[in-house]
């Protein structure tokens, strides 16, 4: 029971519980011209087209700095304009904002950047910094100013761990939860920080969708790079099913069933045992490999296929690496017109 319990920690993942409620985006149902700036491109009909040049860095470096000038111009120009918040005022920009513009305008193919991360990144944040700095508070002024830095490290380690559990981590928004332990101006607005850390989030990811999509694609996905249209979204099969049922192969959901159908069978015996025997039977393996020629040895190989990936009989993978490879399927299809 305990070591049930321990993997179920090991393997959580909070996606196998949200993306059967998170809807697919609708954004394909735009015409055209809208959609392209929510980062929706339709698959291409006919033969494959050839792939499109890379993006000049010359181009690349304009468009950062662009957008980056752009979007925290935005941000300051709305929050110079706002009225008091509950008596106080409001700063001239987030500091937080400032590094979240490098990601979103200079790696905007990072999971980083997504708007997911973006916005609840930054959210989830504030509210952990915000909390706190309240519990802070609750000390005389003199001995709360002395352990602002206490405040500060908590806010971030938190911040860091749920970013973590919620797959939004926005290296950005750990300055977010800093500023509101540790900067006085930050830490009168108290709970008003969060509505405008909303507000600048959103300032800034509708500029991004402006600037970006004019010359590369932005968002990549707004939610997950797994496809939310299917309750099933790759076929993962191993090697030796594959020999065995040749291309009939019955297939596996790696989201639906958290990747159990794919695991190697437990040897008899207690759970310890058998995971001890599982790890030096693997490190076995892996040993009997290195003399195999990589090129034509199916287990030494993960094949990604437009119907199904197929991975080495030895390997388990995590939901995490079943996105991955789901995502480089979802590429390859639409490569195809598929």
């Amino acid at each position: 029971m305990e070591s049930k319990q321990r993997s179920a920690i090991h393997t959580f993942d909070i996606d196998n519980y949200l993306n059967h409620i998170i809807p697919r985006a609708r954004f394909y149902l735009l015409p055209k011209p809208i959609s392209h700036w929510f980062g929706y491109r339709a698959p291409p009909k006919g033969e494959p087209k050839a792939p499109v040049p890379a993006t000049s860095v010359l181009l690349v470096w304009l468009f950062s700095f662009l957008g980056a000038f752009i979007g925290i111009a935005i941000i300051e120009n709305v929050f110079r304009n706002l009225p008091l918040l509950g008596g106080h005022s409001v700063p001239l920009v987030i500091a937080s904002f400032g590094a979240a513009a490098i990601l979103e305008y200079n790696a905007i193919e990072s999971p980083l950047s997504q708007p997911r991360n973006l916005i609840f990144g930054h959210f989830l944040s504030a509210c952990i910094g915000v909390g706190i700095t309240k519990l802070f508070l609750h000390l005389p002024e003199a001995r709360f100013e002395e352990l602002r830095w206490l405040a500060g490290a908590l806010a971030v380690g938190a911040a860091s761990t749920v970013m973590g559990i919620t797959k939004t981590v926005h290296p950005p928004a750990g300055a977010t939860a800093l500023l509101a332990a540790t900067t006085p101006e930050v830490t009168e607005l108290g709970w008003w920080l969060l509505p405008l850390v909303l507000l600048a989030s959103a300032l800034m990811l509708a500029s991004a969708m402006l600037v970006n999509n004019l010359y590369k694609r932005f968002p990549l996905y707004w939610w997950t790079p797994v496809d939310l249209s299917k309750p099933t979204k790759a076929d993962i099969v191993k090697a030796k099913d594959v020999e065995k049922a040749g291309s009939g192969s019955s297939i596996h959901s790696a989201s639906d069933a958290g990747l159990k159908q794919n695991a190697l069978p437990l040897p008899a015996g207690n759970s310890s045992d058998a995971a001890s025997t599982r790890r030096d039977q693997s490190r076995l393996d892996t040993t009997s490999k290195e003399a195999r020629n990589i090129r034509t040895d199916p287990e030494l190989k993960i094949q990604i296929e437009l119907d199904r990936i197929v991975v080495p009989d030895w390997m388990e993978l995590s939901q995490w690496e079943a996105e991955v490879l789901e995502g480089f399927q979802i590429r390859l299809r639409a490569s195809t017109g598929n």
